[in-house]
Formats: structure tokens, sequence, C-alpha cells
């Protein structure tokens, strides 16, 4: 017998903190995707996405917040948000878990 999980149905409990995260996590990807979707479409740069860069690096634990450390997180976002699909609902989620996957293992390196 073939058991199936409803999608939103987490199968573990995570750290409030990292619930919290994964929540800014999203949204910043959501907001760098429209960003990047409507400068191709040929709209000024001057439009201003989310940025909540720096809690989530006190969230995190990271204390080098150095200008190259936050280009370094901007290309790294970017790099990220490419995969975000708005019409297919988990790749945002994904993404999300990836990205702070990905941050996790900079900040233990």
């Amino acid at each position: 017998m073939k058991i199936t999980n409803p999608k939103n149905v987490r199968l573990v409990k995570i750290p409030q903190e990292a619930d919290f995260v994964l929540f800014l996590i999203r949204e910043e990807l959501k907001s760098r995707r429209l960003m990047k979707e409507i400068q191709k479409a040929g709209f000024t740069s001057s439009i201003r996405g989310s940025d909540f860069s720096s809690v989530i690096f006190s969230i995190i634990g990271f204390r080098n917040k150095s200008d190259s450390f936050y280009e370094w997180y901007k290309g790294q976002l970017d790099v990220f948000c490419k995969d975000v699909d708005f019409l297919e609902g988990d790749s945002l989620s994904k993404q999300a878990f990836d990205f702070y996957v990905h941050l996790r293992i900079e900040k233990r390196g």
C-alpha cells in the first residue's frame, strides 16, 4: 500500500527560529524573482525589493557582515531565485529550504 502525505503537513517539526528564517528567505526569493522579471520587462531598476539579510544573518549566527559577504549573499540569492516558479507552489519552498541549508553549510565553513 502506498501512502501519500498531504503537501501542507510537515513530517518533522523544525525549530521556530528556523521556520522564521525559512519564511524570510521565501519572501526574499519571491521579491528577488519579481524584481528580475520586472527588469526583464524593461522597467527601471529603481524599484526596491525586500531585504531581510541582516535579520537572517543574525538568526543564523553570521558574524562576518562585510560588503563582500553581503555581495556573496545577493549572488547566491540570484542563483536560487532562478528556479522559483510562481505557478508551481512547491518550488518556492524547496528553493528556500535549499538556500537555508546552503547558508548553514557556509556558516560551518
